[in-house]
């Protein structure tokens, strides 16, 4: 009995160690820190799914207010929270060889979807990845896409015309996903979709699944995202086996299909089929937009031939631009017809410019005309202000650096992060943030003046590079809405809203539940 007890109290003293073992670095290095506990580090709330990430960075930016930064636990994993803009810039940019990846390595054998997606991937395979893909959101990629968003946004209209009749409340968000995957799979996969009218469909199912975690996923999540290397070693996948089947033999049996019967579509499965057999992507003869999406890589280093494009990775780059596409998209529009009805005069105000551009281009909307519709995209930008999808921009050091102008050091593998939405609602940079208001981004040096703290699209070389396709698809659906209904709130409505602690996007707790009716002359 008492040789069990000293070995567990042995076993019981060595747990306790490897949990609290790095629990000093920040001391030793004189910063501040907030203070961990065993097992959780510092984000038991977040750990223990109480509180939205959002709202735990926020937090904390308020109470660390005037530090550049402030040292944290993810886990036993040293990590640090940066609030100032010079050293973003060095992170995002200036130094971005010391912060190439983004963290939260997934194992290649358990979850292949998430392991060799663009938004996951690490290393050199990411630098060549991404200048591969790169020409896939030009300019000319986009507008050969953009006949098929209008076709869907089209049909999705007439379902929209039933509800403005019926006065019946919608939870927007449920119903913008019906929208944006019918959207992302004409525009990925080359499928018409129509999930309104069948909203059990294997298309929709499948992708709300690629969202769903059910408990035994959400451990092996919570291992992934706070003991990364044990679930590295237990090659653990969070994306269901049967999900990641289903987009893998879609990929493969689409561009099989293409090649046996001769179907030319410009999509972006047709793009992903002439990176597997050429090597690359065609650059269209673009204008300066497109050279401004391609990034900026050292040509010598992105020449060398790390990836080999399988079905597999095809598939992973696929199933995440169908993912990002109607997720976020759907969350951004949701926020903002939530926004316009509790405004009502800046939805009038949409709705006078949108019934003048229309009138311009006698009622037929082309890429070019939506480009002149200004006040949309002040709205999308104000929205992404004040709920960005990702609230917090996650990097990881991949080499040791040293903190300009200090001794401080970070180790190869700490995670650094940038609280993006604290940022975006801080009143020093956007006074009086809870009000809803577009103007703030009608100057035309706005981007430039809130660089690096209005960042929904993160920053540098690691940038979205669907922003413009997302930007495009998003302005696209908000004047679906707008240019015949009138937003409002139902007693459903919650408003301020409340952020579910249960995703890891930006996601209103119980939904966002609007109605709305034919418009009147305003």
């Amino acid at each position: 009995m008492e040789v069990t007890l000293t070995l567990l109290g042995i076993f019981s003293y060595l747990v306790y160690w490897y949990l609290t073992k790095s629990f000093d670095f920040w001391q030793k290095q004189g910063v501040n820190f907030i203070k961990p506990i065993p097992l959780m580090g510092s984000v038991p709330t977040m750990f223990l799914m109480r509180e939205h990430m959002a709202l735990f960075y926020q937090r904390n930016y308020k109470k660390y207010e005037g530090e550049p930064y402030v040292g944290f636990f993810m886990g036993t994993l040293p990590s640090l929270m940066v609030f100032d803009l010079a050293l973003i810039k060095h992170i995002m940019v200036k130094d971005f060889s010391h912060f190439t990846d983004r963290v939260f390595r997934w194992s290649e054998e358990g979850d292949p979807l998430n392991a060799l997606n663009l938004f996951m991937i690490r290393g050199q395979r990411w630098r060549e990845l991404r200048t591969k893909l790169a020409p896939t959101f030009t300019s000319g990629k986009i507008k050969g896409m953009f006949p098929l968003i209008v076709e869907s946004t089209e049909l999705f209209d007439e379902h929209l015309q039933t509800l403005a009749t019926s006065g019946e409340a919608f939870e927007s968000k449920d119903l913008l996903g019906c929208l944006f995957t019918d959207v992302i799979g004409s525009c990925i996969f080359g499928i018409k979709c129509n999930t309104i009218k069948e909203p059990n469909n294997q298309f929709r199912v499948m992708g709300k699944r690629l969202l769903e975690i059910r408990p035994w996923q959400a451990v092996k999540a919570i291992l992934v995202f706070y003991f990364n290397d044990l679930a590295q070693k237990l090659k653990l996948g969070v994306t269901d086996k049967e999900v990641t089947e289903f987009f893998k033999k879609l990929t493969k049996d689409m561009m099989d299909q293409r090649i046996e019967k001769n179907i030319v579509r410009k999509d972006f499965i047709q793009l992903l089929m002439e990176l597997k057999v050429k090597g690359n992507i065609t650059v269209d003869d673009g204008d300066d937009e497109d050279r401004q999406i391609l990034p900026e890589l050292n040509t010598t280093e992105s020449s060398s031939n790390n990836i080999k494009f399988d079905d597999t990775i095809l598939a992973a780059q696929a199933t995440v631009f169908f993912l990002a596409g109607f997720e976020t998209s759907s969350t951004v529009i949701s926020f903002a017809l939530l926004e316009l009805a509790a405004n009502p005069n800046v939805q009038r105000k949409a709705h006078f410019e949108i019934d003048e551009q229309l009138v311009k281009c006698n009622g037929k909307v082309t890429y070019e005309s939506l480009k002149e519709m200004k006040y949309l995209d002040l709205i999308l930008q104000e929205t992404m202000r004040k709920y960005p999808p990702v609230a917090v921009h996650f990097r990881e050091c991949t080499k040791a650096y040293t903190i300009p102008g200090t001794n401080i050091f970070l180790k190869e593998g700490s995670i650094i992060a940038i609280p993006n939405h604290a940022m975006q609602n801080d009143p020093k940079f956007f006074p009086n943030p809870d009000r809803f208001d577009p103007e703030r981004f009608s100057d035309d040096d706005a981007l430039h003046k809130y660089q690096y703290i209005f960042s929904p699209f993160g920053e540098g070389p690691r940038q979205c590079i669907g922003n413009r396709f997302a930007m495009i698809q998003s302005k696209l659906a908000l004047l679906t809405f707008l240019r015949k209904y009138k937003m409002s709130f139902t007693e459903k409505t919650v408003f301020p809203v409340k952020l579910s602690p249960l995703y890891f996007i930006t996601t209103a707790k119980g939904g966002i539940w609007l109605k709305m009716e034919q418009r009147q002359s305003d």
